[in-house]
């Protein structure tokens, strides 16, 4: 449709066009309560909050992959309680938090804006498929059931989704393997229509896929944070980043079981059990 709508203004040759998706979409693979489960431990947790919320109740937000707590007042105990229960537990993934150890700060998650919530966790995801053979299982909030589709973890196959240009000033046949966010069309496309982008834009200009580029070189930088978790040194959460042109982008995230004591200690030599 679009096609046949630039080639019925004859303006097909002279017009790049961009197709992206905000994020990937992935099968449910368990469907959890996790205000059942708060209340269950101990805690004093809701889906919505009463005129009698008292300082330390923990407002949950689900999000699909992934899940937000404000505690009341922000009170740090309740929040190092909190984060020390979704460590213990068998669904969490990464968590973001700036109090509790084994959290990561909430600016490792670009998430330290005004009037963020106190912790956030995205869910524990698989490499399994779903009964159509595509992989990518999730765990996931309570709003939907297991075996639908919902979004987004910190996965790969959540992360690494789509973008798909095509156009007279972009290379053709050309795969883009380095990091790219949704943040870097702004950049990208004022280049194109010859204008020169604001400093305070946080993209970056996907300058690789330039036909005036081809042949130039571009690499990115892969680092890794590791934090161990869990007082009995059973979880590892890794964050793995990507940077390129002093841009950094999250290209995954890692949480399991697989970590034993000798490879935390390997990892971490400083940390004690």
């Amino acid at each position: 449709m679009v096609l046949s709508a630039l080639d019925k203004k004859q303006v097909r040759d002279s017009t790049d066009i961009f197709v992206v998706s905000d994020h990937g979409f992935s099968t449910i693979k368990r469907s959890i309560d996790v205000v059942a489960l708060l209340n269950a431990a101990g805690f004093h947790a809701a889906k919505e909050f009463s005129a009698t919320a008292k300082p330390g109740d923990i407002l949950v937000c689900g999000n699909g992959g992934s899940a937000v707590f404000y505690v009341k007042d922000h009170d740090s105990a309740v929040v190092e309680r909190l984060v020390e229960w979704l460590e213990r537990s068998d669904f969490s993934g990464i968590i973001f938090a700036d109090h509790g150890k084994g959290a990561f700060p909430l600016s490792e998650g670009y998430i330290d804006v005004a009037d963020a919530p106190d912790v956030v966790m995205s869910f524990r995801w698989y490499g399994d498929k779903n009964k159509f053979g595509v992989p990518g299982l999730i765990d996931a909030d309570w709003n939907r059931k297991a075996g639908e589709g919902t979004h987004a973890t910190l996965s790969p196959y959540d992360v690494h989704n789509t973008l798909i240009a095509a156009g007279p000033d972009l290379r053709r046949g050309f795969e883009d393997n380095l990091p790219t966010g949704n943040v870097d069309l702004a950049p990208t496309i004022l280049h194109l229509l010859g204008i020169a982008a604001p400093a305070q834009l946080q993209g970056r200009e996907l300058a690789e896929a330039y036909v005036e580029n081809e042949g130039s070189h571009w690499e990115s930088r892969e680092t890794e944070t590791a934090v161990p978790i869990d007082g009995k040194w059973k979880r590892m959460q890794e964050l793995k980043i990507l940077e390129i042109g002093g841009r950094k982008y999250i290209d995954r995230d890692e949480a399991d079981g697989s970590h034993d004591r000798e490879e935390i200690r390997r990892r971490d030599p400083n940390s004690q059990p």
